[in-house]
């Protein structure tokens, strides 16, 4: 490989793409989705959600809870008692100030790990939370206990209505949606701009003039791959971070950020592989784009009310669906090196094989430059 060459073919592209009007509106259209989708869940969830909880040993199921919230307002109580007297007996209370309460007993973690199942009490007032919405929390909850221990025990949760049947907020559900769906739309950009390149270089007959150059296949193979990532890199993370994505486990959402970038870039590789022209190649992308949104829609706890039975079966076929469930369990801090395994595996498992199968097909196209 000849680094000045591949250097020379970085700059090239990468200035290329943001002189190109179409190139770069492609390139800023995930920034510009993310601002949409955070403006919707402001607009939807703009009132303040008041929560009491009692947490002496700062669980963190009460961040994953809160985190299914917009606009959330968390008050600490001193004791349990100070919580049930917030909804009345039983529930009771009916103009309760709070929208939900929790009721964390000490040492909730450590009687997890050790196999039993601890009592947990969630109050739930249906005047300001609905019931889908409960739906969710409680999922979320019994997730979270699933996620730190094996064999996975079940948690005793005890969950007391107030003002029952009262209308559903859409917001949260919103909320729950984009936060999935943000990285994954971000991982368009190296599905769709890798086979650009590659392509627009063979319907222009430009690769050729780079081989009588000392660049070699590889070497121009390489800067596209490059610049590429840098931009796919550099955009995921500023629309995660637009959408409050860095607020939980840093490094585990830059870990899927990375894989979910090479996945995508090792796609648009077999694309422009396969393809010789950009409208065939651009037909099986917009199904891809597709297949990218689907996957977030069924991650957490969402997932689990709205995916039951064969339909999740399916979004698990999905390699986007891993990059999903490994960035939400980072922004609900209850991600781990072992409960990450299987997502991290199978993504890179699934990018191996891609780059793969787009090395194979790249060395039987004999004499690249003299088929374009």
């Amino acid at each position: 490989m000849h680094s000045r060459s591949i250097w020379a073919i970085i700059r090239k592209d990468s200035l290329d793409i943001v002189r190109n009007k179409g190139t770069l509106a492609g390139l800023l259209y995930p920034i510009f989705m993310t601002l949409i989708f955070l403006l919707i869940s402001k607009l939807v969830g703009n009132a303040s959600t008041n929560i009491l909880i009692y947490n002496p040993d700062e669980s963190n199921v009460a961040k994953v809870v809160t985190g299914a919230f917009q606009n959330i307002k968390v008050s600490q109580a001193s004791t349990a008692a100070e919580v049930e007297s917030a909804f009345g007996p039983n529930g009771s209370k009916v103009k309760s100030f709070y929208a939900a309460g929790m009721i964390i007993p000490a040492g909730f973690d450590d009687s997890i790990r050790a196999g039993t199942a601890p009592q947990m009490i969630l109050f739930v007032n249906q005047a300001q939370v609905g019931l889908s919405i409960q739906t969710l929390v409680q999922s979320a909850i019994q997730n979270y206990g699933r996620a730190i221990a094996v064999p996975n025990p079940t948690v005793n949760l005890v969950t007391t209505v107030v003002n029952p049947k009262a209308p559903a907020n859409a917001g949260v559900e919103l909320g729950q949606v984009y936060s999935s769906l943000v990285l994954l739309l971000s991982l368009i950009i190296g599905t769709t701009f890798v086979p650009q390149l590659l392509i627009e270089e063979k319907e222009k007959k430009t690769l050729r003039m780079l081989m009588i150059t000392p660049a070699s296949f590889e070497d121009v193979l390489l800067g596209k791959l490059i610049v590429v990532l840098i931009y796919q890199i550099v955009l995921t993370c500023i629309a995660v971070g637009i959408q409050g994505g860095f607020s939980g486990q840093v490094g585990f959402m830059l870990l899927f950020i990375f894989l979910g970038s090479c996945f995508s870039l090792s796609l648009g590789l077999l694309f422009g592989a396969i393809f010789n022209s950009i409208g065939a190649a651009s037909a099986i992308e917009s199904i891809v784009i597709v297949i990218y949104i689907v996957a977030g829609i069924f991650v957490g706890p969402l997932g689990e009310l709205i995916g039951k039975g064969p339909v999740l079966i399916i979004a698990k076929f999905l390699p986007t669906y891993y990059i999903a469930e490994g960035a939400y369990n980072a922004t609900q801090h209850i991600g781990t090196l072992s409960s990450n395994l299987q997502d991290i595996g199978i993504i890179l498992g699934v990018t191996i094989i891609l780059f793969s199968i787009s090395a194979w097909v790249l060395r039987h196209q004999s004499a690249v430059a003299a088929i374009i």
